[in-house]
């Protein structure tokens, strides 16, 4: 490579990164020093974090007043650092996501003598999974310190779309997290009280969104450009370098800047109304739930609550003015939304349920009141001490508790929740019109106003104030439909289990050995045959997706374990692929050495995985699941209705209960497939079993140079986008399925021994990547997003890759460097 070329890739090499870059974990976290004050109501750590002596003792970072930092936020970077970020964020927003690149961009460039990074919690209260994601991130923060907390911080944001409590402790054991010690912590919400502190903090600093950004006191809005917190954080340098040059000492530069810069701002900008979809009114069936008021009110407002979310306690003093406000024509419907990560929401649920079989509505409104008014203490004996001030029997409410007698009612609510997108508690139905959170209450009367005026003219037109309710949910709208999928009956030549072929369901499994998700999905699988004894067959199927190197090589030999054992053997087999999911364990060597386990002829197996003698199997169900429109693992059609990804049990028992009654027709519209009609099979020729070895000792690699600095890597590559892929403009409207369709055709194309700088002007959606062969010079690890990195990290220097996945879109990446 000649000096101009490293020129001309250092150009644009920024750029690229601001389009691949993600949320790597940044560089170990300097300890925070101890100061004399803490942050608005936020709870010291609980376990302190090592410190180095030496170092830092004799300066202390003044934390400021206007954006104080104390020493129990996570943060990156030197403490004295002149220039300070506090971000407040949420895991689960997109906005945040895209601005944790930036990031890592600012990270890298100003380093941590120059920029300290705080993080503050800020979990929307529509975002459903983010209040736990924010409870988890916490709980590691205090268990084991902010290093661990960026680890963590960094898989989340990795693992954007599964935000759940499995994934919170696989990632709190990968920060070095002991297991029993963080679900203990987070069971108890112990650290919850933090969480809530800066959520109060935001509000009395104005941040009413997120991504929200403080640079030394200077607030910028959103996920902004990366040259707009350049602009910020370099001016901010040049005033800080001015103060130390006056004599101000270092530990009180971001005291003075962020002070002087917060009272100088202009007063904020009032936020928008929060989203509630206000607009569309929605089929809520009452369904027998509890009601407070009278049946011809002209408003009903139905909440889905639980009663051990803060913000849910938090509206009921503005429902209790609303009902004081409008009397008769308001009426209250409660349905039951507990959460996963409330441990003893269900527990309180069943008590206020069960208050109401014993003395009628009137006492499950005592309870519903009771229990909020002592949202923290729902342990056992502190239900059974609030049994007996309602006057219950308290024998048969510990049994409900006990043996969830009230979990149908409990299940019942909970579907109706999943069919209308109830994202987190409260959450509102104002005569079907959502109002998501504990909103001020002159949000609701803005609703109940409108809501009254139009049913007073229909009481004008003639409907009786008692059918007021049906009327309004007349035209309202339903639920959205299942997609449905018409696939083949599967054969004998498929492996499955449960019940006989011919059983009344049958649920077609679309999986990948190397898959995590899949891996997580069959627990929950064996519990669903388990649930409807003899009802349900589980068919597999191959999908192992192009990215995973090693999971066509486990496809084959899970098919010859079949060919051996049948049925048993395949999923005895299967069992030991499961337990180690990384490439060593899915290696050759390790494939056959759990053969041997297996029972299996691993002779014979050795000789069909040499042969490729089963490809064909897989390419068969590989080439239906792209008939069938199917593009991630695992996937499950379930008789003819369809299912994504790795879901809880009760989401299958519901499909799965669907299936079993008589044929529900097809909606227009939720036809996703019909591969009904077999099709020979397409590809001619097997797809590479795994990364094959290099041919040659790799050359040495060249000495450091302005050129290629040590420890960089280098690639150029295409990308195919979609709708909804991160950075994707406008323009593009094509959907995944068609994105990855025209990845495999370029891929087809460079088999075929076309030019690669040919396709990238034909295929690649990476702006100027035409004009550059797709070339993005070289880049230092850590800095692309990790299924970009760890694809290049496979190649050998001038090897392709196959098609790779990441959250832009689809890749096919030549290594450089």
């Amino acid at each position: 490579m000649n000096h101009a070329r490293g020129r001309r890739r250092a150009a644009f090499v920024s750029t690229a990164l601001i389009l691949l870059a993600a949320c790597a974990p940044p560089p170990p976290v300097q300890p925070a020093v101890a100061v004399s004050q803490d942050e608005p109501g936020r709870r010291p750590l609980a376990v302190p974090e090592a410190a180095n002596e030496g170092e830092g003792a004799a300066a202390l970072p003044d934390p400021g007043t206007a954006i104080p930092v104390g020493p129990d936020a996570p943060a990156w970077g030197n403490p004295l650092a002149p220039v300070t970020m506090v971000i407040w964020g949420d895991f689960e927003c997109p906005f945040t996501s895209r601005l944790m690149a930036t990031l890592a961009l600012l990270q890298q460039q100003y380093g941590p003598d120059k920029l300290r990074v705080v993080w503050k919690h800020n979990p929307l209260p529509f975002h459903r999974n983010a209040r736990p994601a924010h409870l988890a991130a916490e709980t590691v923060l205090r268990l084991g310190g902010a290093s661990a907390f960026w680890k963590f911080h960094a898989l989340a944001f990795r693992n954007q779309r599964s935000l759940d409590v499995p994934s919170f402790n696989d990632w709190a054991a990968q920060s070095g997290i002991d297991p029993w010690a963080f679900q203990a912590a987070f069971d108890q919400q112990r650290f919850a009280a933090n969480v809530d502190a800066d959520l109060a903090f935001a509000k009395q600093v104005g941040v009413r969104g997120t991504p929200a950004s403080f640079i030394n006191g200077i607030f910028l809005a959103g996920a902004q450009p990366l040259t707009k917190f350049q602009e910020a954080i370099d001016a901010e340098l040049e005033e800080a370098a001015a103060l130390r040059r006056k004599g101000v000492p270092p530990e009180r530069v971001y005291a003075e800047l962020s002070e002087q810069n917060y009272k100088n701002a202009p007063p904020p900008v009032p936020p928008p109304p929060p989203p509630s979809d206000s607009d569309t009114a929605w089929k809520i069936p009452l369904d027998g739930s509890p009601a407070r008021g009278k049946s011809t009110a002209l408003v009903t407002m139905v909440m889905f609550g639980d009663f051990q979310c803060p913000f849910c306690k938090r509206s009921i003093a503005t429902l209790t003015e609303l009902e004081a406000k409008y009397g008769d024509k308001l009426r209250l419907v409660f349905k039951h939304n507990p959460l996963p990560m409330h441990s003893r929401a269900e527990a309180a649920a069943e008590l206020a349920i069960e208050a109401g079989v014993q003395k009628g509505e009137a006492a499950f409104w005592k309870a519903f009141q009771a229990l909020f008014d002592t949202q923290d203490r729902l342990a056992d004996p502190e239900l059974e001490n609030l049994a007996i001030a309602l006057g219950l029997d308290v024998k048969r409410v510990k049994k409900a508790i006990a043996s969830h007698t009230h979990a149908a009612r409990i299940e019942r609510d909970l579907d109706l929740a999943d069919d209308f997108k109830v994202m987190g508690t409260p959450h509102f139905f104002v005569n079907g019109r959502r109002l998501i959170g504990a909103q001020p209450r002159e949000a609701f009367e803005a609703l109940i106003d409108e809501e009254i005026k139009k049913a007073e003219k229909l009481i004008a037109a003639g409907t009786p104030a008692a059918n007021i309710y049906d009327a309004l949910q007349k035209d309202a709208k339903g639920p959205e439909p299942v997609e449905r999928i018409l696939a083949p009956a599967p054969t004998k030549d498929h492996p499955a289990k449960g019940a006989p072929a011919g059983a009344a369901v049958t649920i077609q499994m679309f999986a990948d050995f190397q898959c995590p998700f899949s891996k997580r999905a069959q627990p929950v699988i064996d519990e669903l045959i388990a649930a409807f004894p003899g009802k349900v067959r589980v068919v597999w199927r191959h999908f192992p997706l192009s990215f995973h190197k090693h999971a066509q090589l486990a496809a084959e030999a899970s098919v010859e374990a079949f060919r051996q054992k049948g049925e048993a053997g395949f999923w005895a087999f299967s069992a030991r692929l499961w337990e180690d999911q990384t490439e060593q364990g899915l290696s050759r060597p390790a494939i056959e050495r759990k053969a041997a386990e297996a029972g299996l002829d691993v002779a014979k197996l050795s000789a069909a995985l040499d042969a490729r003698t089963h490809w064909k199997v897989v390419q068969a169900d590989l080439e239906l699941a792209e008939r069938l429109k199917i593009t991630g693992t695992p996937a499950f059609v379930i008789n003819d209705y369809f299912v994504g990804n790795a879901q809880p049990l009760r989401n299958f028992k519901r499909i799965v209960t669907r299936a079993l009654k008589p044929n529900e027709p097809i909606a227009s519209g939720t036809l996703k497939a019909d591969a009904r009609q077999p099709v020979p099979l397409v590809a001619t020729s097997p797809p590479p079993l795994s990364p094959p070895p290099s041919p040659s000792p790799a050359p040495p690699a060249p000495a450091a140079s302005a050129v290629t600095p040590a420890g960089h890597l280098g690639a150029k590559h295409l990308i195919v986008m979609y709708a909804g892929s991160k950075r994707a403009p406008a323009t593009i409207t094509r959907s995944r399925s068609e994105a990855l369709a025209l990845a495999q055709d370029a891929h087809k194309r460079l088999q075929a021994g076309a030019r690669f700088d040919d396709i990238v002007a034909q295929y690649s959606d990476e702006p100027g990547a035409a004009q550059r062969g797709g070339d993005l010079g070289t880049f230092p690890k850590g800095a692309m997003v990790r299924e970009f990195e760890d694809a290049v990290l496979n190649l050998g220097v001038g090897e392709t890759s196959g098609i790779v996945e990441s959250p832009f879109g689809f890749h096919i990446i030549v290594r450089t460097q």
